[in-house]
């Protein structure tokens, strides 16, 4: 019998350190705490210009997750989402979609 390992963490990738600002906004923009690694990976990084990264899902960004995991509602729900990440310590400051 196959057993499942629901703590496994990827070689290389530690847990996401949220504020409780970043956790609460993802409680109210629909966005879960498990989708900060994709938009991490796949998305543009920009400086703020306020000590933070801005990790934003372009359409070049959205190409290349689509490429990469294949397309699903969940994964076409991220287009122009964001996860600004404090270059200090790593932390997730804010997430949340930008609607232009």
């Amino acid at each position: 019998m196959q057993q499942s390992n629901v703590s496994f963490q990827p070689s290389g990738h530690r847990p996401v350190k949220m504020s409780r600002h970043a956790t609460k906004r993802c409680q109210q923009r629909g966005l879960g705490q498990d989708v900060v690694p994709v938009i991490t990976m796949f998305g543009d990084a920009s400086h703020d210009g306020r000590g933070g990264i801005r990790y934003l899902m372009t359409d070049k960004a959205m190409t290349s997750l689509v490429r990469a995991l294949g397309r699903n509602q969940r994964i076409d729900a991220l287009a122009g989402a964001y996860v600004v990440v404090s270059a200090d310590d790593g932390a997730v400051i804010t997430i949340g979609h930008r609607y232009a």
